[in-house]
């Protein structure tokens, strides 16, 4: 969190508390002095989600499922100042017919090595002028073939020994469920006769 996030939620805090001052004290009817203290506590949420939107940074936020690739920055962990790394990536969402349907937007994805050689591949297309479309296969990003079975995300596996190392807990934005391609013409709608 941001010390500008902060501070709006400490407005926020500073208001509300103001409110509850004053209806303690003041001869309104209950429901009023509820639903002051209700529309209060509602738009400090809204501002709070509505800012995560307009601050500039990547989001976090899952990747859309078609998207159009503008830019990709990755950053290699550090150990030397024990940097996680990151990669940083520019998009636009596609509807349809392979038309943007809203306006670039900055992810921030968690390193991992293989996700990162797939996304340093789309940027080379990209650098060498082709567009290149990303698509999010939700199915395979669920489960992962592993020796035969099927893995679900989220869940932690052991070997029979116990090993650190060998615990996985798989990737969400998992390389396996992201593909990469040229990015398709626009779909165009069925023209009549004149």
């Amino acid at each position: 969190m941001t010390t500008s996030i902060l501070g709006i939620a400490a407005g926020y805090v500073v208001l509300a508390v103001l409110l509850l001052s004053l209806n303690l004290t003041s001869l309104w009817r209950w429901w009023i002095k509820a639903g002051a203290i209700l529309v209060t506590t509602g738009f400090a949420g809204a501002t709070y989600l509505a800012l995560d939107g307009l601050m500039g940074w990547p989001t976090a936020r899952p990747l859309p499922p078609r998207f159009n690739l503008l830019w990709t920055r990755i950053v290699e962990p550090d150990k030397k100042t024990n940097g996680a790394g990151a990669i940083y990536i520019w998009v636009e969402e596609l509807d349809g017919n392979n038309v943007p349907a809203s306006t670039p937007r900055s992810y921030r994805l968690s390193y991992a090595d293989a996700l990162a050689r797939k996304i340093a591949a789309a940027q080379e297309q990209r650098d060498r002028g082709v567009d290149v479309m990303g698509r999010i296969d939700e199915d395979l990003g669920r489960r992962e073939t592993v020796t035969g079975k099927t893995r679900k995300i989220g869940r932690i596996e052991k070997n029979r020994e116990h090993n650190a190392a060998a615990d996985t807990v798989p990737f969400m934005d998992d390389p396996a469920s992201l593909s990469f391609e040229a990015l398709p013409p626009v779909i165009l709608p069925e023209k009549g006769p004149l």
